[in-house]
């Protein structure tokens, strides 16, 4: 596949069966957990989605398997599935790379009840684990019980002891409810005892607050004492229960980067609109937003058997759009400093318990506080932006309500409407300059990152972004084009231009007389064209070089969960292009940020990360 025919990169769960051998009180599923399994559907009904998937251009970066129960299926069926993902990967290793994405393990969710029967096919595929497990152990006996009521706490106990003996990626998750909160010190005594003395890394442990779901009303008409949800300040009563116990600890890097993860930025619950990019199908085609979303029909973008792709995946964010404006929103998140982080958290779980802002909304709060560098609040004009632009996508009929885009008191902007025309488009700007079109080209830079190739663009031309991941490991290599040195610079001064390298991190800072919040600047490197070429070998047209180094040196300054951004240029380039800012009015507004080829990167000490 050609990288123009690439659509967009998507988020996958297959679902070869809604069965369940559990029968949890919380589960958000209910009955459909009972549905019967049918493996020949379970095994084609992957192989189908694959095929329609990337042959219209949506490549899955990440293919995972979910429940009901993925372990329920004979290990023959498991197998097979393994497989068919196993070729996908290897199939579509230089799409995925392409769009910027790691090569994931494939992966399950399991409640690692059924473990034993698949021990060999795991290790075999190196399949990564995330099991679930209620702590204390004394709640999973209670709560996480099998079809007849029977206690699975052995079983697990047992597949918990393999599970330490695992070689490949691991982790376990818990669901919170209230009673959870009640036996606190048995909660955090039970992390230890599974980390310590059973030797299972808890490193990467999940945290999970329950919610009070329809499905589960409807399986056990009324509440579970001790099953329901946590109210918000019980939520961060929790947390900071959490912390006291762990901070400091050989557990501190997991209890502040993983254990809460769920709640950050990072996940799929905080996307402004998670329709435009995940999606679950399950073996009989049916394809809804999520695991949570596959319990309710509002939640459903159709069949990937009936449906054309195009039609699913507009249905995607049209039908979390959708959801959105029947739901109601607290007037105080319209000027809360950290709406842009969690954008009213996860839709089905606002919907399915009628709240009006995310259901851990103080819980992240506390989490944004304790992170400043990570998470910093927005200035109130930055806010009232973002909000407008949010309600007209996402709750129009709420901005209608608010009037937030009419009767304005005074008029806030002027801009001439020459802007607007197509002579002063900045494609029409690059392209009338040859200069320009040089400095805009993407023949300029590549980057190798452990083999593999990200050809560099500039970040305001292009309709995609490249994320990678860095360790002290990695081999990087830049290879610059020959011609970089001649852009904008006679053949007698090329020994005096320089390859001009600039970082930046997502720290953010104030510049200018605009007062505009920017990314903050980390460091410059020049290298002059003759060091660059004793430097260098030569491939083609191009000068390899290694700039490892670089990041080595600098490794203190990149910050745990920040994205950094590096820009590739030269002294003459950068040059023309402040020159054009200040003749070219129209160019200084459509290229006011950096335009020269670059990447951005989270830079990882953990290898296995």
């Amino acid at each position: 596949m050609h990288n123009k025919d690439i659509k967009k990169a998507i988020h996958l769960l297959y679902v070869p069966t809604i069965f369940c051998n559990m029968g949890c009180s919380y589960c958000y599923l209910g009955d459909l957990t009972n549905k019967k399994i049918d493996l020949k559907k379970a095994v084609d009904t992957l192989k189908y989605t694959i095929e329609k998937f990337t042959k219209n251009g949506y490549i899955p970066y990440n293919l995972s398997f979910h429940g009901g129960e993925v372990t329920t299926l004979p290990p023959k069926t498991l197998a097979e599935l393994f497989e068919i993902a196993k070729r996908y990967y290897e199939d579509f290793s230089n799409e995925i790379s392409s769009l910027g994405y790691k090569i994931a393990p494939i992966h399950i969710k399991t409640n690692i009840f059924n473990l034993k029967p698949h021990y060999e096919n795991l290790n075999r595929y190196k399949i990564s684990i995330s099991g679930s497990v209620d702590l204390p152990l004394k709640l999973h006996e209670k709560y996480r019980v099998d079809k007849d009521g029977n206690s699975t706490l052995p079983q697990i106990l047992e597949n918990l002891k393999w599970l330490a003996n695992y070689k490949h990626h691991k982790k376990i998750s818990c669901v919170v409810t209230k009673e959870h909160l009640t036996m606190i010190d048995e909660f955090i005594e039970d992390i230890k005892y599974i980390h310590y003395d059973i030797g299972l890394d808890m490193t990467k442990f999940n945290i999970m607050f329950s919610f009070d779901s329809n499905k589960n009303r409807e399986k056990f008409s009324e509440p579970i004492a001790g099953a329901q949800m946590l109210n918000q300040d019980e939520q961060v009563l929790f947390y900071k229960k959490i912390f006291e116990a762990f901070e400091g600890s050989d557990l501190d890097e997991g209890l502040k980067n993983h254990w809460f993860k769920e709640f950050t930025p990072e996940f799929c619950c905080s996307a402004v609109n998670c329709g435009n990019k995940f999606f679950l199908v399950e073996s009989d085609g049916k394809i809804s937003s999520c695991p949570r979303g596959q319990s309710s029909p509002e939640y459903s973008y159709g069949n990937i058997y009936s449906d054309d792709i195009e039609t699913i995946i507009q249905s995607g964010w049209k039908q979390i759009e959708s959801n959105e404006n029947r739901l109601s929103i607290d007037d105080e998140c319209l000027s809360c400093e950290y709406f842009p982080y969690c954008n009213l958290g996860c839709t089905f779980v606002r919907d399915e318990t009628q709240t009006s802002k995310s259901y851990t909304c103080k819980l992240q709060k506390q989490i944004y506080k304790s992170n400043p560098n990570r998470y910093p609040p927005y200035s109130s004009d930055t806010i009232k932006t973002y909000v407008k632009h949010y309600l007209f996508r996402n709750k129009i009929t709420h901005a209608s309500r608010l009037n937030i885009f009419d009767n304005q008191e005074k008029k806030e902007f002027t801009i001439t409407p020459e802007l607007y025309e197509d002579k002063n488009s900045l494609s029409s700007i690059i392209n009338s300059d040859n200069i320009l079109k040089s400095i805009y080209s993407d023949k300029l830079f590549k980057l190798e990152v452990d083999g593999t190739f990200y050809t560099l663009s500039s970040q305001i031309i292009k309709n995609r972004r490249d994320i990678i991941f860095l360790t002290p490991k990695s081999k990087i290599n830049l290879y610059c084009h020959k011609s970089i040195f001649s852009i904008n610079c006679l053949a007698e001064n090329e020994s005096n231009n320089n390859l001009h390298i600039m970082l930046l991190r997502g720290t953010h800072i104030v510049y200018g007389d605009e007062e505009r919040l920017k990314q903050e600047h980390i460091f410059d490197y020049s290298l002059y064209k003759n060091s660059l070429i004793a430097r260098s070998s030569q491939i083609d047209n191009y000068y390899k070089l290694d700039i490892k180094f670089l990041f080595l040196d600098h490794k203190e300054l990149f910050l745990d969960g920040i994205k950094n951004n590096i820009f590739f240029t030269t002294k003459t380039m950068r040059e023309y292009h402040y020159t054009k800012h200040r003749k070219n009015a129209f160019y200084h507004i459509q290229a006011i940020n950096l335009p020269f080829a670059n990447i951005e990167f989270y830079w990882m000490e953990d290898n296995n990360e």
